[in-house]
Order: C-alpha cells, then structure tokens, then sequence
C-alpha cells in the first residue's frame, strides 16, 4: 500500500481539525512534500538537532511532533542557527514534519485526556467545552436511499441523524437532520455535491447554542472508592510522570475528583474549582497563581514537558493502529530542556 506523508496528515486533521487551533497556533504540513511516501515515522514532543539526527540514523521519512518548529514567518533557510539547520536537515534528508499542536489539546483523546488516562482517572469528560463549534444540517432532497445519506452524515461524525419524509410536494422529498462540528460541515457539502444531492434539494447551516462533545480544553475524572490521600495523590503523580520534584499550593484531606491540563493551562483552575475537582494537575503556574484561596483543593504544576510527553507514545500507539502497514517509532531523544537539582540526588558518584 503507497502512504504519503498526505495520509498521514490528514488522519491527523481529522483526529485535531486545524480549524480548532488557537489564533497564534501553526499546525499541519510544516515541512516536505506531501505527495511523499511514508514507510517509517517517528513521533516526537519537541523538534530539536538530536530529533532529526535520530530521524536520520532511524530511517524515518516524517516526524510528527507536538510543538511546531515554524510559529513566525521566516524569510531564509540555511544553517546558520538552530532553526535553520533543522529545516535545512529536514529538506536535504527528504524527511518531512507535521505538527498537532493546539488542535491535539483540544482534541477527544489528546493531550490532556491521555494525562488523565495516564494518572489513573476514570470517566473522563472535558473541563471547558465552551467551543461552539456545532452546527445543525438540514438536507432536503428527492433522493430516496435513506439509508446511504444516513452513512453519509455518520462518516462524518454527525449526531443525532435523523430523516422525515416531507409531505404536500409534487416529487416525493426526505429532510434530514443532524448536529456536527463546522470543521466537518465543509467536506460533507462537497461530498453531497459529487453525489449529486444538492442538485435535487437544499442544504442548511445553522448556529448551535450547545457545546461540542468533541473539542474543549482539560479533562476531569475521577479515582474510584474513595480516592486518595494528598500524600497517595502526588507520589501517582511523581511515579507516573517521573517528575522528582512537585511544585504544588493548597491542600486537600482526599482526593476524589481530578482536574488536568496538559501545558499551560492554569487559567483553567477557576472552571476546575467550580467542577468541584479536589485537585488541578498543569503546568508553567506563575508565583501569583497559586494563590488560589479555595479550601480542599491542590493546584499542582508538574512542568510542561512532564505533563505533555506522555502524548509521543499515544501518537506512537494511535498511528500504528491506523496505519498497521508502517513502522511508527517513539523518540528516545529526551527533549526537555529544564532540569531539576535535588542534593544528594543529582550528584556524579565518581567525583
């Protein structure tokens, strides 16, 4: 079977629509040709020189990775710093890069629900499903297989799908109806079109006031019985993302209910607050912001690099199993660039 990098890229988009990004955000194809075949893939945190000399060394023809390399517009590409030696790297050795950045947080499945899944929580929901990117369908046509239209608006991950058959008209007409996200409301209209739907009928969109159930930010779950101790709580997390040291405020006598947020996201501890989560675990939390002034409840930050790596072995695991016919490689290049000094920890035992 000939993959190109294209095929790749978009189960990607499908997975994390780009449309769901953050402004500031650049995702997708960064780097390569995208009509490229695809044999071996390596999945990554972060592109750095010793990511792409392990590309390389490992034969790997694309790199998917959670940070992108390109944020700005660049205007050359030689090697002469570390950015450009990378892309340069990239290019000469035929090896192309994608990026699920934002789209991957916001994703069912993504960054903070393999946290969540990762610390042991259990029926996981989003913290923040405030995208309002649902839209209701109305399809009205003459065409009269139900059953392949209703196919039809399932592939493309429609709810709630369902059909009529209009009554007073000269030609025999069915409505259907469905909620989706916008991202896939694009790709159905044109898939209707080759079908030839839109030429007997019409095709409405509108506005949703409910949330999707497929985009937001963070995760809350739960421990099962009766939860854990504080203690209990941050030693799972030390053990589980191998972090030796914990910056954390506040307390609570037991832990039930978890808040996650993988990255940045302490600006979700207010809505973890309010979801009753008897701890919040993110990450890169500024002094001011363990202020929280909320009884019961632990804001921990594990750092960013920690609570998002775990993402390279799900985009391993997810890729293999779309794609059984490639090999899809974990990096074993550490990318983290802090580090943390404990005394009589970190220190060499031949000096």
């Amino acid at each position: 079977m000939n993959t190109q990098v294209q095929h790749i890229s978009t189960f990607l988009d499908q997975w994390a629509p780009p449309s769901t990004k953050l402004d500031y955000d650049n995702v997708g194809l960064l780097v390569g040709n995208p009509n490229q075949p695809a044999s071996r893939i390596l999945t990554c945190l972060d592109i750095t020189l010793e990511v792409v000399e392990e590309a390389i060394d490992r034969n790997c023809d694309l790199i998917v990775a959670h940070h992108p390399l390109i944020f700005n517009s660049i205007d050359r590409i030689n090697p002469t710093n570390e950015q450009g030696k990378i892309i340069f790297d990239l290019i000469k050795n035929d090896i192309a890069l994608v990026a699920a950045h934002t789209n991957l947080d916001a994703a069912l499945d993504g960054v903070s629900f393999v946290l969540a899944k990762n610390l042991g929580l259990k029926n996981l929901k989003f913290l923040d499903n405030s995208y309002h990117v649902s839209r209701k369908i109305v399809l009205t046509t003459s065409h009269s297989d139900s059953e392949s239209v209703l196919k039809l608006l399932n592939y493309y991950s429609a709810e709630e799908a369902h059909y009529y058959k209009v009554e007073g008209r000269k030609q025999d007409q069915h409505t259907y109806e469905a909620i989706m996200d916008q991202h896939n409301v694009g790709d159905l209209k044109k898939e209707l079109k080759k079908n030839g739907l839109l030429h007997r009928g019409s095709f409405q969109v509108m506005e949703v006031a409910s949330p999707s159930n497929n985009v937001g930010m963070g995760v809350v779950g739960f421990y099962r019985d009766k939860g854990l101790t504080q203690p209990e709580f941050l030693d799972v997390v030390s053990n589980v993302l191998n972090v030796p040291a914990i910056r954390f405020s506040g307390a609570a006598e037991r832990i039930k209910k978890v808040a996650v947020c993988g990255g940045a996201g302490v600006s979700l501890a207010q809505q973890a607050i309010a979801e009753g989560a008897q701890a919040f675990v993110t990450a890169d939390i500024k002094y001011h912001d363990y202020f929280t002034d909320t009884e019961n409840f632990l804001l921990v930050d594990v750092g960013h690099y920690e609570s998002e790596v775990p993402m390279v072995a799900a985009l391993q695991q997810e890729l293999s199993e779309a794609f059984e016919h490639l090999e899809v490689l974990e990096t074993q290049v550490t990318t983290n660039p802090m580090q943390v000094f404990i005394p009589g920890h970190n220190q060499n035992p031949q000096e």
